[in-house]
């Protein structure tokens, strides 16, 4: 005999209202949102800080004890890298320098056409605008790039310009010719890096061309001390070993694998700065402000059918049903509300990465970790509503 399909009584009443149905997803995508940009930043926060470490090619890379972080400006001696280099089941010892202080980038006055500038961002042309600069030696594969584009190094004044850099910088394209901290230089081609909370953008030149612009004679060469070295293991030596051997050797350098050094930058910026704490206190709020919109919606539903609950409740019905009850709406409107909370997310990150070059990436484990989070904020929502069923009396309402 056909019966007919039941349709769960949860189903029922969050749908049986389109226009609360759609306020209420709403709310919820709005928490969702929320949350979203708080955690959204605080991951832009260490993915673009340590984007650069990611982009090195090593296995080790050694630092000054005093860099406890990548933006404290500190060097060791580059003889180390000669050092290290010899050590058994090391392959290479490269230097990699970089200099954000003095790194002063004007904005072209004219374009590659000859015609005036104009800047996309708010710098004027002939206006001078912070950038960092990283070095190498053109022969030595740091970076993952190209070899014809770092070959291109080898010729003086010669730079490769960050296409993820704000537009602060004006109009840049291959073969524009500029000054930075005063010295002429041109653009011969692009790579990418992204910009961070205290780089507004990148380029990366050749060791010489560094020392040329901000060590010039009568100067002595800056190239004798090394910001960071990228050190290289041969193909199946096992890099923790020889990091203990390069520890001993040398305990005037810190010696940490890429994934350590990573860890500890994230590690510096989530612990010894406020912004971290920031971003969570802003994710709670999200999470609060999502409790109470949820909240306010179950209790509406349960008001209004609140003369149906209490029919059920006379005949019998145990208090375990109707908590089932309420927290399926909660989980459902949880569910259904993340959807465009998170498609609109997907765009602001979209809009605001294009814009300020931050790394915003959602990635499924994040957005996952969000889903997570809206489904707890129901439910708990779901929870403290339901106390509304409970202290109804049938005898009261009939």
């Amino acid at each position: 005999m056909w019966r007919p399909k039941r349709v769960p009584l949860a189903w029922k009443n969050i749908t049986h209202n389109r226009r609360r149905l759609a306020l209420a997803l709403a709310g919820v995508g709005f928490a969702v949102l929320l949350m979203c940009m708080q955690i959204g930043f605080r991951n832009a926060l260490f993915d673009s800080t340590v984007e650069l470490l990611r982009q090195l090619n090593a296995d080790l890379i050694v630092a000054s004890k005093m860099r406890y972080a990548l933006g404290v400006s500190d060097q060791f001696g580059r003889i180390r890298l000669d050092q290290i280099a010899a050590c058994p089941g090391v392959k290479a010892a490269w230097p990699l320098y970089i200099e954000t202080r003095r790194a002063v980038l004007d904005v072209p006055v004219r374009d590659l056409e000859g015609k005036p500038a104009e800047p996309k961002g708010d710098r004027k042309p002939g206006v001078g605008h912070l950038i960092r600069v990283l070095a190498i030696e053109p022969d030595d594969p740091v970076f993952s790039l190209p070899k014809e584009k770092l070959q291109k190094l080898f010729a003086s004044g010669n730079v490769l310009y960050d296409d993820k850099s704000k537009d602060d910088y004006g109009r840049i394209e291959v073969g524009t010719q500029t000054d930075l901290a005063g010295h002429a230089i041109k653009v011969v081609d692009f790579f990418s890096l992204g910009t961070d909370f205290a780089n507004d953008g990148n380029l990366l030149t050749s060791a010489q061309t560094l020392d040329q612009i901000f060590y010039a004679p009568p100067r002595t060469s800056g190239l004798g001390r090394v910001d960071l070295g990228i050190v290289k293991v041969h193909d199946g030596a096992d890099a923790q070993k020889i990091k203990s051997q390069l520890v001993d050797l040398l305990p005037d350098v810190d010696v940490l694998t890429k994934d350590e050094m990573i860890d500890r930058e994230k590690s510096f910026w989530e612990n010894s700065t406020p912004i971290g704490f920031v971003f969570l206190l802003g994710t709670l709020m999200g999470f609060a402000v999502g409790t109470i919109i949820c909240y306010q919606i179950l209790y509406s539903d349960i008001d209004d059918h609140m003369k149906e609950f209490a029919t059920l409740k006379a005949i019998g019905y145990p208090n375990r049903y109707f908590v089932g009850v309420v927290l399926q709406e909660a989980l459902l409107l949880g569910g259904l509300g993340f959807i465009p909370g998170i498609a609109v997310s997907q765009l602001c990150y979209w809009l605001l990465g294009s814009m300020t070059g931050l790394l915003l990436n959602l990635t499924f484990w994040r957005a996952l970790f969000i889903l997570g989070l809206t489904l707890v904020m129901c439910a708990t929502s779901g929870a403290l509503a339901v106390r509304r069923i409970f202290t109804a009396d049938p005898a009261e309402l009939f």
